[in-house]
């Protein structure tokens, strides 16, 4: 009897432990499956040609206007994956204020095409239209394509047009505005139930100058919230505002080099803030050239200044204002590579009349692609919190806690995620359906 009830415990002990432990063998198991099967399924997809029918096998490293891209241009093969393409199209987009946004788009070749890279600008003003920017953005990709179709059957099919004649001459342009750019944006949105409603409303504008000498940008903002709930009778009312400023101005030095000053303002109830005015001049180096800085970019930037903040209620520290002194050192990576993408960042602070007032900010975000069809993309967040001197004194409410309505006492914060991707199956994307 006692060696039945130990070989009872026994068993119970060792079934808990196979439940614990259950999920994480399927995991590895699921993993080791998909590698073996990858493997195989890679072996079967060398056997055939992705350009056995004449055309490019291109792959698309891009989320915008993918799809008006493979409906456009028909004179090539897309596939699913980098390893299965003969080119590799990367594009990334910069913003320029108002202005507009700059498209670099990236040709890598692959296979036969090993080393025949070559790299393409693209600007899209502020005045096109959606569509205007992806016939634009056909157009130079079409471009792009046209040393490698030129080793191809189709090289024949080809010709080559320059508008205005033979020989185009560069003048420059006379910009009435001289770079300048102007928006003027508002909106507001409403939702109404029984028990509840809420409106929205935000409005400022903004004015932006970007040159290869100056980046320039000055925006105020405004916004207005007003929340009400009813229950048991009665209406709670929750009302909150964040006006502001940010402005910059920031002068190019060379191709490491730039310098620049920094400016904002603060009216928010969620930070406690009646006003805030913050001066802050900085200077950043690049250990890239800044013509990289699409593809990777390595810089360390460093900022000192003075803010003066009025409070809407008395602080923990006993202050309805004060003016403070502080330093931050801002150290950024970020790289766009044909295997993925990684962005780093660590951010510090401290205030000089208490270097324990201080904080740090740590980042970062991997997107890679571990094997052909399997995806991994990583990414988090972690902020060790010491300079809330703007929380006011006091017990916050449980109203003011749900509704959110100020700024609760933390020393950290943290996020992340975490995700993967496998795909397989048919290697061409050539087909568009947009039914439904």
């Amino acid at each position: 009897m006692h060696n039945t009830i130990k070989l009872f415990f026994k068993n119970l002990l060792i079934s808990r432990y196979i439940t614990r432990h259950i999920s994480h063998v399927a995991l590895i198991t699921t993993l080791v499956i998909l590698f073996i099967f990858n493997n195989d399924l890679a072996a079967r997809e060398r056997s055939v040609n992705p350009a056995s029918n004449g055309l490019l096998s291109v792959f698309l490293d891009f989320s915008f206007h993918q799809q008006y891209v493979r409906e456009t241009l028909t004179f090539v093969n897309y596939v699913r994956d980098r390893e299965m393409a003969q080119i590799h199209i990367m594009m990334t987009r910069h913003g320029s204020g108002s202005a507009g946004e700059n498209y670099i788009i990236t040709f890598i070749g692959r296979s036969r095409y090993e080393g025949m890279n070559n790299v393409l600008t693209y600007w899209s003003p502020g005045t096109n239209t959606t569509d205007d920017t992806r016939r634009g953005l056909v157009e130079m990709i079409s471009m792009g394509l046209v040393p490698y179709l030129a080793t191809t059957d189709m090289a024949d099919q080809i010709s080559l047009t320059i508008s205005g004649g033979r020989q185009v001459e560069r003048t420059p342009v006379e910009d009435p505005w001289n770079n300048w750019v102007f928006e003027i944006y508002g909106g507001a949105n409403f939702n109404k139930e029984s028990t509840q409603n809420r409106f929205n409303s935000r409005w400022g504008f903004s004015i932006d100058k970007i040159s290869e000498d100056w980046k320039i940008r000055i925006r105020p903002y405004f916004n207005l919230n007003e929340r009400n709930f009813i229950t048991d009778g009665r209406t709670i009312t929750s009302r909150s505002h964040r006006h502001g400023f940010s402005g910059n101005v920031i002068r190019s030095i060379d191709q490491h080099w730039s310098a620049g000053l920094f400016v904002s303002m603060l009216s928010s109830t969620f930070h406690n803030m009646k006003f805030n005015a913050d001066v802050s001049p900085g200077i950043e180096y690049s250990l890239y050239p800044y013509s990289e800085a699409t593809r990777k970019a390595i810089t360390f930037v460093y900022t000192i200044g003075a803010g003066h903040n009025n409070y809407i209620e008395q602080t923990v520290f006993l202050k309805n204002s004060e003016t403070l002194f502080g330093q931050r050192i801002n150290i950024g990576a970020s790289f766009q590579q044909p295997w993925g993408s990684f962005m780093a960042r660590i951010r510090g602070s401290h205030y000089f009349h208490d270097f324990e007032s201080n904080r740090v900010d740590l980042f970062a975000r991997l997107d890679f692609r571990v094997i052909k069809g399997l995806s991994l993309n990583v990414s988090g967040n972690f902020d060790f919190i010491n300079d809330l001197v703007s929380l006011p004194a006091g017990e916050m409410s449980l109203e003011e806690i749900l509704l959110q309505q100020r700024r609760q006492a933390t020393n950290y914060q943290l996020s992340g995620s975490i995700g993967i991707a496998y795909s397989f199956g048919s290697q061409f994307t050539n087909v568009v359906n947009t039914r439904f």
